[in-house]
């Protein structure tokens, strides 16, 4: 039986109510001048505190890239750790989770709305094509915006004293990783669920246990979702599992993945061992039935990203310190080309 959530919290929605939008006042020439056929989009965390997140214009065919499209086209950076990024249409969707703000960005020229979300602390993205679903530390919960109005959240769906990661959308459901909470004492309680909510009434549909400390969710097609969990860093292992979004079923994999990412209908990830230049990983591939190895070398992974054709786009995380690498690999793990975005790149989109 489903248990029936209030859908908005007036408290909640008012925090998240939008500042005037800026628009900056810059050239209409923002595209950027790099060669080499199709290009993607570079999310850059940025070091926390630092206010350095940026997005980079990269050419998909050679690997040229500009650093400061995101800043040229809007006269001012992204803010403080930007979390994720979601196109959809001719724009992308970015959260920049310590500076509170959802960017909405047009993918031609690079300029960007920027819409405050109070102190809500906005995490992780998806989209069911006409909503936008954006999980939030601050409230627990997942803000759900229509695209036509950003102005408004129109649905709170909670997830009691926790904080939410992962989203994604499937089979006309709404999954949430549960991850953690940080008590007065500094002390942290990890979850290890994942709610589901129906996309009709944004009520509950149910809770499944999937491992402890969930973090990211991706949808692998229209009827599979992924999960990782990262467990406790210590006794309790890492790793993931997929959901049947129809029966709701949940099947452990048998692999851990530090990250992990979907596209044509395949999963991909990376499991890494240890930091720094003393650190290894394993990549992988998941086809439904079975794994495939991908032997690949690229000192110290910090995300994985694929697109349709089955490339796979590593970063690496610069010790936290300095400009990561993006590289791109074909299918079978061949290094196609390695290029320098900024600090900490995090996620690679193809336009």
């Amino acid at each position: 039986m489903k248990k029936i959530l209030l859908p908005l919290i007036a408290a909640l929605l008012t925090a998240a109510c939008i500042d005037e939008p800026y628009l900056p006042d810059t050239p209409d020439d923002t595209t950027s001048t790099a060669n080499g056929g199709p290009h993607a989009l570079v999310l850059c965390e940025g070091s926390w505190g630092s206010n350095d997140a940026s997005i980079s214009r990269l050419a998909l065919g050679n690997g040229e890239i500009d650093n400061e499209w995101f800043e040229v086209a809007n006269g001012r950076g992204l803010g403080d750790v930007a979390q994720d990024m979601l196109l959809l249409g001719g724009k992308v969707y970015v959260t920049v989770t310590f500076s509170n703000s959802l960017e909405v960005i047009d993918t031609a020229t690079g300029r960007s709305i920027r819409h405050a979300m109070g102190d809500l602390h906005p995490r992780y993205l998806t989209t069911d094509g006409s909503h936008i679903f954006v999980s939030c530390y601050n409230g627990h919960m997942v803000a759900v915006y229509d695209t036509s109005d950003l102005d408004h959240p129109v649905a709170a769906p909670q997830l009691g004293n926790y904080q939410p990661e992962g989203v994604a959308v499937a089979a006309g459901k709404l999954f949430v990783a549960s991850s953690w909470i940080q008590y007065q004492n500094q002390n942290y309680a990890y979850d290890s669920v994942v709610y589901v909510f129906d996309l009709t009434d944004y009520t509950l549909d149910t809770i499944l246990t999937v491992g402890l400390n969930p973090q990211m969710v991706v949808a692998i097609d229209g009827s599979r979702v992924a999960v990782n969990y990262n467990g406790d860093y210590s006794s309790y292992s890492a790793g993931c599992a997929v959901i049947d979004a129809s029966t709701l079923a949940v099947t452990q994999l048998g692999r851990s993945a530090t990250g992990m990412a979907a596209a044509g209908g395949m999963l991909y990830g990376f499991s890494r061992q240890g930091y720094g230049a003393s650190s290894t990983a394993t990549y992988w591939r998941f086809d439904g039935t079975s794994f495939t190895d991908i032997p690949v070398n690229v000192g110290t992974p910090y995300s994985i990203s694929a697109d349709a054709d089955g490339n796979i786009y590593v970063t690496t995380d610069g010790n936290y310190i300095a400009s990561g690498d993006v590289l791109c690999l074909a299918p079978d793990g061949t290094l196609r080309w390695r290029t320098e975005a900024a600090i900490l790149p995090k996620k690679v989109v193809a336009l």
